[in-house]
């Protein structure tokens, strides 16, 4: 009988350690993420798009920017400016992501987000000058994440 219940508490022990494991990374390895209307009312552009090309990584700060088409303005389209637009007006230059402050900020080529954005602040030039900056987390394109969006956008 025991070496049967030293057995057993080894098992307990073993999933116990496994689960506090789990438990803890997840408490302590989350990111805290502004409340969507607070996000779009800091962003002074929204927008939809698809990463066509990741440039500009920065190796001490591990950043880096992407080339993005633009499919759609849901806020703030008339800030972007033709020294702003690529490529002909339908793309632009985003910056700032794998920034650790902002909690979903990593992109792959081919993604399609909903990006919340500022113009890049004069102390960022020249080097990114003419440049969008991730405001905050990278949204996924849903038919609710749209809604939710637009109705903060519209003040509903």
């Amino acid at each position: 009988m025991g070496t049967q219940r030293r057995q057993t508490l080894r098992h307990w022990y073993g999933w116990t350690i496994v689960i506090v494991a789990v438990l803890s990374q997840r408490c302590h390895g989350s990111c805290l993420e502004k409340e969507l209307q607070r996000r779009e009312e800091e962003a002074n552009i929204v927008l939809t798009g698809t990463v066509e090309e990741i440039m500009n990584m920065d190796p001490v700060h591990n950043t880096y920017s992407c080339k993005v088409r633009v499919w759609r303005y849901l806020k703030g389209k008339t800030m972007v400016n033709g020294e702003v637009l690529l490529d002909g007006g339908n793309k632009v230059m985003i910056g700032g992501f794998g920034d650790p402050g902002i909690c979903d900020n990593r992109v792959s080529t081919g993604d399609t987000r909903i990006f919340f954005v500022n113009l890049a602040p004069e102390a960022m030039w020249p080097a990114h000058k003419n440049e969008l900056m991730l405001n905050s987390s990278l949204m996924r394109i849903t038919l609710r994440n749209l809604e939710e969006v637009e109705n903060y956008v519209e003040g509903t």
